[in-house]
């Protein structure tokens, strides 16, 4: 089975962003299982925002006012 993301991809995003830190080896599956946490989240907030206004889909106009509760939620 193939991987689920570009790990050397990540890891350089990852090191490139902490420049002075020290950081693990596995730092980078925790940076991604933490961004696919934030996304169903978000997703889920844009649902709710979707079915307030009485729609059936998704538009990006319900993402947008999800992604405001969804930052607030995540911000450490």
């Amino acid at each position: 089975m193939g991987r689920l993301f570009p790990r050397s991809s990540l890891r350089r995003i990852v090191k490139k962003n902490a420049k002075d830190t020290n950081i693990s080896k596995r730092a980078d599956v925790l940076v991604y299982l933490d961004y696919i946490l934030f996304l169903e989240e978000l997703l889920k907030e844009a649902s709710i925002e979707a079915r307030q206004a009485g729609d059936k889909v998704l538009r990006q106009r319900h993402i947008e006012r999800a992604l405001e509760t969804t930052l607030q939620k995540f911000r450490g």
